[in-house]
């Protein structure tokens, strides 16, 4: 097996994504978001889903953001996301290479 090194970029990105994926809520959510397609999904409706507080769906959102899974929009006082597709296709292909 080669030798495998990563920049601090490279190291700062995986670690950011490996946190966001390491949450069981934060996966579901991630999942939620993506079923949606293109559609936004306002942050008030996941925390009414997931029977969370708004607090709550804010920081796992921070995260799955942080990593680029999702991206925000501000309507007035509530956030809308979406799911970054390119960023979700690959954690798919990981996600399907697990036994």
């Amino acid at each position: 097996m080669s030798r495998v090194t990563l920049s601090a970029t490279q190291h700062s990105k995986a670690s950011n994504l490996f946190k966001a994926l390491a949450d069981p809520t934060r996966l579901r959510i991630l999942y939620m978001i993506a079923r949606r397609g293109e559609d936004n999904i306002c942050a008030c409706d996941l925390s009414e889903a997931l029977n969370v507080s708004a607090p709550t769906i804010t920081h796992h959102m921070k995260r799955l953001s942080a990593a680029g899974l999702v991206d925000r929009e501000q309507h007035g006082k509530w956030a809308y996301y979406s799911v970054n597709s390119a960023q979700f296709e690959r954690v798919e292909a990981i996600i399907a290479s697990i036994d």
